[in-house]
């Protein structure tokens, strides 16, 4: 489960402005958390905007109502104090169209803007249960001793691309001692020159924060709940990840992962600038992957990007296919997995790819139902790997070994960063130049929905071999794990008596049914104050697809 991110520099770092002054106006943010017995009990926040000079009825500042399924505090125009030189400033506010991905405010005032404008306003973190849907990690919620979110879900900012002179600030007096603010772009009081939507797409995080730090690879993991993980092991594995993935893409700037807890047997992780959130179970639970592989799979999102102006749907087969398959190579290439383990992680990604009953919508088509059905949102994760696995072997069979994927991802990102716009046109006029008509051909048939059939042979020490397989098939929503809710009726699940509005209290782990096939589930659910215990096998009708073994050169003669 992941969402929208803000990778890179941002604008600003492609096209930097020249300000009479020297500088771009400033923008100082302060965040001050209240905790009260343990517990955050609000969040103000004050922000001052230096001479926007802004008309009547323009925008002021825009927050989400709703992004990719999770609501945000979502201010009334009441809610936000607001004043400028000319003294108190009303708002007033206007809910803008809903788009598939979500629904913003655009916050204005009745008469023109003069000087600085202060703004002042509050939230408390989201309440959360074992029925919240497991969503990207975008809302604001308490932990033990602090708070953890991104700042969509709190924050009402100037909208666009404009940079500012940004301050970022803490007012801790109300936490305990020794408590630390830190948010994506560093700890205590930090200055940047960017856009205001850096601070949106930022985590933040305060409280009695525990730290590990590798400043060499200049890079932090912050927590508060312990995490039923070795929190010695994992960051160190993904520091040395994050080191790797950094001088591949010549990158030299701080990362920041933030680790927090969930109410619900569930997690998973969203990156946003420069950072990534995952959330965990009780025990443990991330994905099926594991959870050194979500990291790194959160971690590879903050390179690769196409920047032209098409839809998210369009381009999530690049964002999510190279995160995908730059986890796992780049793992085994940093010395964290063995082949073995390289083998695994292709297989459940092949085998979830032809198991998806969405396998055969466009790209198009697969995102109007991304944040209504997780089965659809890993469309684009599945077919991105799929075909990126698939080029990666055609380049190296038609240059002789002297180019791969590496080589058109670099260019990509190479280009970016000296300000051009790398779009779907430019990835296939790079394909045309690479292997020809027949590569632009293959690649607008994979948008189109073509299933895509691997290479016979990859990585020097792999062959694929046609299989038959029942997928798992859970037969309810996978992201609500505390409520039975979308329930198939031509599932397992259903023909054994689960209804909609169950409130489950016990299920087996959804990592163990889907590594053994036989696994039977075994949930006990509340029903009008009753308790009912139902088994079943959670898995679909049979599908045909590939999966990969060793060729007999075995695993040493891999060479990724």
């Amino acid at each position: 489960m992941r969402a929208l991110r803000i990778t890179g520099c941002l604008l600003w770092c492609l096209c930097q402005p020249v300000f009479a002054s020297g500088q771009p106006p400033h923008l100082w943010l302060q965040l001050a958390p209240t905790m009260v017995a343990g517990t955050i009990e609000d969040v103000a926040v004050s922000l001052n905007v230096e001479s926007p000079r802004v008309a009547a009825g323009e925008t002021l500042l825009t927050m989400p109502i709703t992004l990719v399924s999770t609501p945000t505090a979502a201010y009334s125009a009441e809610q936000i104090s607001a004043s400028d030189a000319s003294g108190s400033l009303p708002l007033q506010s206007e809910d803008l169209p809903a788009t598939p991905s979500g629904q913003y405010r655009r916050y204005y005032a009745a008469r023109a803007t003069q000087g600085v404008i202060k703004y002042h306003y509050h939230t408390a973190p989201r309440v959360v249960d074992a029925t919240t849907r497991n969503g990207p990690l975008f809302d604001l919620r308490r932990q033990q001793q602090g708070m953890m979110g991104a700042g969509v879900y709190f924050l009402a900012l100037p909208a666009g691309t404009q940079p500012y002179s940004i301050e970022l600030g803490w007012d801790l007096s109300a936490m305990p001692k020794g408590s630390l603010g830190v948010w994506s772009g560093g700890e205590h009081t930090q200055q940047q020159i960017a856009p205001a939507e850096l601070l949106r797409f930022s985590y933040y995080a305060a409280g009695l924060l525990h730290r590990w730090s590798d400043n060499a690879a200049h890079f932090s993991m912050y927590w508060l709940d312990k995490p039923p993980f070795d929190m010695q092991q994992l960051p160190m594995q993904t520091a040395k990840f994050y080191r790797y993935m950094a001088q591949f893409f010549g990158d030299q700037n701080d990362y920041r992962v933030f680790a927090r807890s969930n109410p619900y047997p569930a997690g998973g992780g969203t990156g946003l600038a420069h950072s990534f959130m995952f959330g965990y179970g009780s025990e443990g639970q991330t994905i099926a992957e594991g959870v050194q592989i979500l990291l790194a799979h959160e971690m590879s999102h903050t390179w690769p990007t196409l920047n032209g102006d098409e839809p998210h749907a369009e381009t999530a087969w690049y964002t999510e296919g190279t995160a995908e398959y730059y986890a796992i190579v780049m793992s085994q290439r940093a010395g964290i997995s063995s082949a073995e383990e390289l083998l695994r992680q292709i297989n459940l990604r092949t085998t979830a790819y032809y198991a998806n009953p969405y396998l055969h919508l466009n790209n198009h088509a697969a995102g109007g139902l991304f944040w209504k059905d997780a089965r659809a949102q890993k469309v684009p994760y599945g077919r991105g790997f799929m075909y990126f696995f698939k080029l990666n072997q055609q380049l190296l069979q038609y240059s002789q070994g002297r180019r791969s994927v590496d080589d058109l991802v670099l260019e990509v990102y190479r280009r970016q960063q000296q300000g051009e716009i790398i779009g779907l046109a430019q990835w296939r006029e790079i394909l045309k130049r690479e292997l020809g008509d027949a590569a632009v051909s293959d690649f607008n048939a994979m948008t189109q929905g073509e299933v895509q059939v691997p290479p016979a042979t990859a990585f020097h020490c792999l062959q694929a071999q046609p299989v038959s397989y029942r997928p798992f098939d859970l037969g309810f929503d996978e992201m609500r794990l505390g409520e039975v809710t979308k329930l198939r009726p031509d599932s397992e699940a259903a023909k054994v008596g689960l209804q909609n509005g169950d409130t489950i209290l016990k299920l087996t782990a959804l990592d163990e049914l889907r590594r053994d096939a036989s696994k039977l589930m075994v949930i006990s659910v509340s029903r009008h104050g009753k308790t009912l215990s139902f088994h079943y096998l959670p898995r679909g009708p049979l599908v045909a697809g590939w999966q990969w073994q060793f060729s007999p050169q075995g695993p040493a003669a891999c060479h990724i």
